[in-house]
């Protein structure tokens, strides 16, 4: 179990700069969010030559490429909404791969809440996508991710994986997400158990869902079960990136000791 940070915490700074303040914090691997106009430089238009120089600078430094987040969605009801989604799900497994980057976050969100029939026609499509991209993934040691986002509860997000049946795809776990949709952690853990190699992680004094009582339980279901993933921090454009990083690396130690 390792802290990161996603480049949504700092997006103005360089990869150097991004580097530099996961080391004075002591976080250990950077996530890239695309197509945000960050200043990390690792974007599909990136030459070959601006991804080597930041795989050998992370590398360099002992900070890994944890997860590109990416924009990609497989949430339409028209099947040929996906096909473009998926020629760029596509080029970003390529980049990931050259990078040395894990996984790839995608989302399959929003999906109907009351019309079930609708929403499983969503889940299927986007299982279907997923499907057609798994060899792809796989060719390039590369694992997509669905992030249970916005209204994905877990067993929704475990239904894409188990109907795509894709070797290539697992889950990005967001508590924060279901949390404020009422699926409390533990119901929706064990439809994730053994299918997270990455999630999201903040820490919000002033929460109501996503508390220290909640946090404290992720952090032990997923120690229990021996996860070595990055428990990567995302908080988008903060007013004061230094504090928001220094409490919350505080608050991760804080729920490693409790372990």
């Amino acid at each position: 179990m390792k802290p990161g940070y996603m480049t949504s915490v700092c997006p103005k700074q360089t990869l150097p700069e991004l580097i530099a303040t996961a080391k004075k914090h002591g976080y250990q691997g950077l996530e890239f969010r695309v197509e945000w106009d960050h200043n990390h430089g690792v974007e599909l238009d990136s030459s070959a030559e601006q991804i080597r120089a930041a795989k050998q600078m992370l590398a360099d430094n002992d900070i890994a490429a944890t997860c590109i987040a990416t924009g990609v969605k497989f949430n339409s009801a028209e099947a040929a909404d996906h096909l473009p989604q998926r020629e760029t799900l596509r080029r970003y497994i390529t980049l990931a791969a050259d990078l040395g980057v894990p996984t790839i976050r995608t989302f399959s969100d929003s999906v109907p809440e009351e019309d079930e029939a609708a929403r499983n026609t969503v889940l299927n499509l986007a299982a279907e996508s997923y499907a057609a991209v798994d060899e792809w993934a796989k060719q390039h040691a590369v694992q997509v991710l669905v992030e249970t986002h916005t209204n994905m509860r877990a067993h929704w997000a475990r239904q894409i994986l188990d109907t795509a049946a894709a070797d290539s795809l697992s889950i990005l776990w967001d508590p924060a997400h279901h949390l404020r949709y009422n699926q409390p952690v533990a119901d929706a853990y064990p439809y994730l158990r053994g299918h997270v190699p990455h999630l999201h992680y903040r820490s919000d004094p002033e929460s109501t869902t996503l508390t220290d009582a909640a946090n404290q339980e992720v952090f032990n279901l997923l120690a229990a079960d021996g996860f070595s993933g990055f428990f990567s921090l995302e908080i988008i454009n903060p007013a004061d990136s230094e504090a928001v990083l220094a409490y919350n690396i505080a608050k991760y130690h804080q729920y490693m000791q409790a372990v």
